[in-house]
């Protein structure tokens, strides 16, 4: 029992066009809102019970046939080797099944989002719901997931991959564009032209 946050818009992940409404950190209204996107029998979900004094429910949704199973066994076998003394937030699961604890980069997503997670869902992923929290997990994580935005989805299939492109493009001019600059004007200057050589010399003297 006790008082429940309603479904409000989400903080982290806003959109113009799209649905206002976010995950609450009540399991059951979560798992509510993902059913209301995708209305099909075929929409699994999976509970269990972790911690071995929270006893917090971890929720396991995903579409039956388009999974792969193996991504699901998988999941369960990660989730079943958890032996902790509380759950409190979903970053407490996302630090006990990833892959790579060491990686700077992020193996799991999530997101607070119902239309995005239902997306995910149809895409073959696995979604990990903890009571308590309003952050879903998705697994297995793309890259391209990453640098996505929830308003991919509802703008025309060209916009959004002229826009997913320009994202892809200004990653490579933040990695490359620093290390390039400092490569010709500091160890190949003939590749420069006269004037604006002349010209970065007068600024370093």
């Amino acid at each position: 029992g006790g008082k429940d946050r309603g479904v409000m818009e989400s903080t982290t992940e806003t959109v113009v066009r799209g649905p206002k409404e976010g995950f609450t950190e009540n399991l059951r209204t979560n798992t509510a809102l993902i059913r209301r996107k995708i209305k099909t029998p075929r929409l699994w979900l999976e509970t269990k019970k972790i911690g071995n004094l929270t006893k917090t429910d971890v929720a396991i949704m995903y579409i039956d046939g388009i999974v792969n199973d193996k991504v699901v066994e998988e999941v369960h076998n990660r989730l079943d080797r958890i032996d902790i003394d509380g759950i409190l937030e979903s970053g407490y699961i996302e630090e006990l099944i990833q892959d790579e604890t060491n990686s700077p980069f992020p193996t799991i997503y999530y997101s607070e989002r119902p239309d995005v997670i239902a997306a995910e869902l149809l895409e073959g992923k696995v979604a990990i719901l903890v009571d308590g929290t309003p952050i879903v997990l998705v697994v297995p994580a793309l890259f391209i997931s990453f640098i996505q935005s929830a308003e991919d989805y509802y703008q025309r299939a060209d916009i959004s991959t002229l826009i997913r492109l320009l994202r892809f493009f200004s990653i490579f001019i933040a990695l490359l564009g620093p290390s390039l600059y400092i490569a010709i004007t500091t160890y190949h200057q003939e590749m420069l032209p006269t004037p604006l050589l002349i010209g970065l010399a007068a600024q370093r003297e």
